[in-house]
């Protein structure tokens, strides 16, 4: 406010305007500048690579053809290693390892190695169009719970979680197994024989006095559930051991089912089933 005479007067209201006007026009300005970034931070929200890495992706399409399970219901499918940054998975035929970079929706796979089994031809057409999509990979995204390798625009390949969650985190002790021929196996210390599902797609099993593990695909919709028993531990177990039993009936393993807390798993060729309960204290 002026405190001067009147004949001063009208520069000094002029003045005061002038100052309430620049006032004014900061204050606005302030707040375009706040709306502005609030407005950009909304749209600028850009995907976790937590979304995708350390969760097995199964194959659902390739090179925009629909993919379907493989005899053993075992399907194609990828895990990708947040901590060692290693992408391993099963092509079709063959399983598969090698390293990868990700850096928000850009995803590049280095040189992968494989294993080098002969399989039949559709298998292999298979595995051939699933090596071509992972070394064209430049990119993904989500859409609709499934994730797309991407090329550019050009969508290379989609997978689909694997829903897991029924069986995964309990370690499960051997009851029994009945076989349709009326025989019955029971382990004499059923915590001597005992599988845990980890989320990661892979299991850990103790088979009496050897440690084991392995690989498992499994579809929550149908109950199948498919076991690979890929490495253990080379220890003598005592003479009246189930543990090749116990092993093999693992690897027969088909549909799987619950019963009063109990997890059942058929077996192939409806040769007998495998009833396990959930370890004390589980």
């Amino acid at each position: 406010m002026c405190n001067v005479s009147n004949s001063a007067w009208g520069a000094c209201n002029s003045e005061d305007k002038m100052k309430k006007r620049t006032v004014f026009f900061g204050w606005a300005m302030s707040m375009v500048t706040l709306l502005f970034s609030c407005h950009a931070s909304a749209d600028v929200a850009m995907p976790a690579t937590a979304n995708i890495e350390d969760t097995k992706w199964q194959l659902v399409e390739v090179s925009n053809e629909p993919v379907s399970p493989l005899a053993g219901e075992k399907r194609p499918h990828i895990l990708l290693d947040s901590a060692q940054k290693k992408a391993t998975g099963f092509a079709g035929c063959n399983n598969f390892f090698g390293s990868y970079e990700i850096d928000d929706i850009a995803l590049k796979f280095g040189p992968l190695g494989s294993t080098r089994m002969s399989c039949p031809d559709l298998q292999l057409s298979l595995e051939t169009e699933v090596f071509k999509a992972l070394d064209q990979t430049s990119g993904w995204e989500i859409k609709d719970d499934v994730l797309f390798f991407l090329d550019g625009d050009d969508v290379l390949a989609g997978f689909t979680k694997e829903d897991n969650s029924e069986i995964t985190g309990t370690v499960w002790q051997w009851v029994q197994t009945r076989y349709n021929d009326d025989r019955k196996a029971v382990p004499a210390d059923p915590k001597n024989y005992t599988m845990q599902f980890r989320e990661d797609g892979t299991l850990n099993v103790k088979a009496d006095c050897n440690q084991k593990g392995g690989t498992y695909s499994v579809s929550a919709v149908e109950k199948r559930l498919s076991i690979e028993i890929t490495h253990s531990t080379m220890a003598a177990c005592p003479e009246a051991s189930l543990e090749d039993e116990f092993t093999r009936a693992l690897s027969a393993a088909a549909i799987y089912f619950f019963k009063d807390g109990d997890l059942y798993i058929d077996l192939k060729y409806d040769s007998g089933t495998i009833q396990f309960s959930k370890r004390q204290g589980e």
